[in-house]
């Protein structure tokens, strides 16, 4: 990684260790300063002592006086980052009240942050590569915007065996090529612009499906929906329409729901997420074993899958109460009748364990990057 010209100094306030612990490491690779501390109580004291150039926030870690610590963090001059989703009501309320301090937020990282999606939000703000709201307005216009898939298997007795695969929103930039979502997603994330993103993707993916379907490979597709990005009150029966105007059956597309999104939906969610059953279409609670839900949510909610978090997956290969931690995932899953997928498999110990602890589906780059749509149609024979 090159070293950042204008951020030299960065303060990350947040209390989860491993979340700010991960990202410490990450900015110290760009030649960073880095302060982190646990709560917003101190932030006056490292904001005059360590000057920092940029501030990341977890607004799950203030104490209360959240409109005092944006203040200050207005009147140091430093750049901010969320840290938390944009439909987190913590990371709301941050937006509002700084956009009331004249403070500008210039992007937000979902949890758990990629140590690209840093990388990007570092370059942004310090101009190495800017995207602006009105560089994404247009490239969704122009039609930019595409779907890429990551491969999904199923298992088998014998192994496993391609299923399908999880969307992923990728930017064909005419000048930069391929852009990967780090590099702009923070930025329409805060400038509001997701929505339109997901529209893309989620129309991309399903006539992606009906060419597939009518070659021969009844694949499924998984795509990412955040509960804040549905106001539509018909989008359930819309959703429906579109399945049918390209002949994919409903059952073979999978809404991903994250489940720190979840924890806080509105009721009108809940029973948006009844009607998407209805239609036929699968449901899977995202990042599950996170802890931001509970199990009455699995009792309440018609998910008819659990996609375990890649915090837990990454930890197979050498934690034992992770392994532990999956297994009894597994085992709740399929009392209550819910397929489970391992996300971020990394290495073949991690998927041979997935496969004898009776993990239904898999995705990860230990079996395929995510790819353009043509080439991921020549890697599933592969796994036939």
């Amino acid at each position: 990684m090159t070293e950042l010209t204008t951020i030299r100094r960065l303060l990350i306030v947040g209390s989860d260790e491993f979340e700010t612990g991960a990202l410490d490491e990450t900015a110290a690779a760009f030649g960073l300063l880095v302060r982190r501390i646990s709560s917003d109580s101190d932030i006056e004291i490292a904001l005059d002592g360590f000057g920092p150039d940029a501030v990341i926030f977890d607004s799950a870690a203030f104490d209360g006086a959240l409109a005092e610590t944006l203040r200050a963090v207005a009147r140091s001059g430093a750049d901010l980052l969320l840290l938390g989703r944009p439909d987190d009501s913590g990371v709301k309320m941050a937006r509002d009240l700084a956009a009331a301090e004249g403070l500008k937020v210039a992007g937000i990282l979902a949890k758990p942050v990629a140590p690209e999606g840093l990388e990007a939000a570092l370059r942004a703000m310090a101009g190495d590569q800017v995207y602006t709201a009105a560089d994404i307005a247009a490239a969704i216009m122009r039609g930019e915007i595409t779907a890429w898939y990551q491969l999904q298997l199923v298992r088998t007795s014998s192994g496993w065996r391609a299923d399908g695969s999880e969307t992923l929103a990728r930017w064909q930039h005419p000048e930069h090529g391929v852009v990967l979502p780090d590099a702009f997603v923070p930025v329409a994330e805060a400038e509001g612009q997701i929505a339109a993103i997901t529209d893309c993707v989620l129309r991309s993916s399903v006539e992606q499906l009906g060419v597939w379907h009518r070659a021969g490979m009844p694949l499924r597709v998984g795509v990412n929906l955040s509960p804040s990005l549905v106001t539509d009150p018909d989008f359930p029966e819309r959703l429906a329409r579109l399945a049918i105007e390209y002949d994919v059956p409903a059952r073979y597309l999978v809404l991903e729901i994250p489940e720190a999104g979840f924890a806080a939906a509105p009721a009108h969610f809940l029973a948006m997420l009844a009607r998407l059953r209805v239609h036929g279409f699968g449901l899977a609670l995202e990042h599950f074993g996170s802890g931001t839900s509970s199990l009455a949510d699995l009792y309440r909610t018609p998910f008819s899958e659990l996609k375990i978090d890649r915090r837990l997956v990454s930890l197979l290969d050498e934690d034992e109460d992770a392994r532990k931690l999956v297994r009894g995932i597994i085992v709740l899953a399929r009392e209550l009748g819910l397929d489970t997928t391992a996300e971020a498999v990394e290495t073949c110990e991690s998927l041979e364990f997935l496969h004898q602890a009776g993990c239904e589906r898999v995705q990860g780059y230990v079996i395929s990057r995510p790819l353009p749509a043509t080439a991921f149609q020549t890697m599933v024979p592969r796994w036939r």
